[in-house]
């Protein structure tokens, strides 16, 4: 999540119709058909639609502080990667100038920014979405980490891992703030001693959540891979159903077990890391509440958008939840 301060500046250039001259000078990198720039939504990265000769391509870009340019090569390489293979990944598109990643300067500041095809398909709500999918859903994991794992350790460059991820709560996360510290120090001592084998760890996807994925007549096309990391590969199954733990489901919850049982068609499991699902997810909520603490930077002000007002309290809330989650 990126910091409130730096989304309002993209924000406020968003007019009625949801257009904005920042973000159409930003897509003149790669051309687009006149009027078709539009907002899509801003949390991680800001995020446009347009389209080009009646194609939908989607325009990302970040704050140069916000994310570093070697970070998002490497992303680049590891989507290059996966286009040769046999799965369905969004995939980057060149700029005018034979660029993947324009570095554009404005006067709200310097940016990155990347272009990549839309995919065709259904996005599913976690609330409406099919039991009888799970399996595939499995299976798209699955057959993603298959893939990942042949992959030459030379794309893991500039790609954080968990310890960074977990240094960066570290760093982030007050003194004062008490409970949250007991629980980072319990979960870097679990990560610390964890004992898997080396084959259970690597690039993980990071967020393969369903608002990541597009179903098109049985073929699951992945999104986003910005936040993909090094990490244990049980790790991407504990954060994809994150919602099923938000739930209170049991390792024995029918839906879980199909979910794994699809995963295991594609790829192998070591049995001991699904002991550890649990505590993977106490991970990420650690990240998720420092990221979200560092977003929360600038103070109720009587000028205020109503989307701003409504977003902060929305992240305070969460911030809040999962202060009691520590506490209890």
């Amino acid at each position: 999540m990126m910091k409130l301060s730096t989304m309002r500046k993209i924000v406020d250039t968003v007019d009625a119709n949801w257009h904005s001259p920042l973000a159409e000078t930003i897509a003149e990198r790669w051309g687009f058909d006149q009027g078709s720039v539009e907002y899509f939504r801003a949390s991680a990265n800001f995020v446009f639609t347009f389209h080009r000769k009646g194609r939908t391509y989607f325009l990302r870009f970040n704050d140069s502080k916000e994310r570093s340019l070697p970070a998002l090569e490497a992303e680049m390489a590891i989507l290059h990667y996966l286009k040769d293979q046999p799965l369905r990944t969004a995939q980057p598109v060149l700029s005018r100038r034979g660029e993947w990643i324009e570095t554009v300067e404005t006067d709200a500041g310097v940016y990155f920014a990347a272009v990549f095809e839309g995919l065709p398909g259904t996005q599913y709500d976690f609330g409406e979405f099919p039991n009888d999918q799970f399996i595939v859903w499995g299976q798209a994991l699955g057959r993603l980490h298959r893939i990942l794992k042949k992959m030459p350790k030379r794309y893991y460059h500039n790609r954080a891992s968990w310890r960074d991820h977990l240094l960066f709560a570290r760093e982030t996360i007050p003194a004062q703030d008490a409970a949250a510290v007991t629980e980072l120090e319990r979960v870097m001592s679990w990560a610390d001693n964890l004992s898997l084998s080396e084959s259970q760890m690597g690039i993980i996807h990071f967020d393969f959540e369903l608002d990541n994925l597009r179903w098109d007549n049985g073929v699951v096309g992945i999104l986003d891979f910005d936040d993909c990391a090094q990490y244990w590969y049980a790790a991407d199954i504990a954060f994809a159903l994150r919602d099923l733990f938000d739930e209170g489901a049991t390792p024995d919850d029918r839906r879980m077990l199909e979910f794994i049982k699809g995963y295991t068609q594609e790829t192998d499991l070591d049995s001991a890391a699904l002991q550890h699902l649990p505590w993977l997810r106490r991970l990420h909520d650690l990240v998720s509440y420092a990221s979200l603490l560092r977003s929360v930077d600038i103070e109720e002000m009587s000028d205020d958008p109503e989307w701003l007002i409504r977003l902060r309290n929305r992240l305070n809330g969460f911030i809040a939840a999962h202060r009691a989650s520590f506490e209890g």
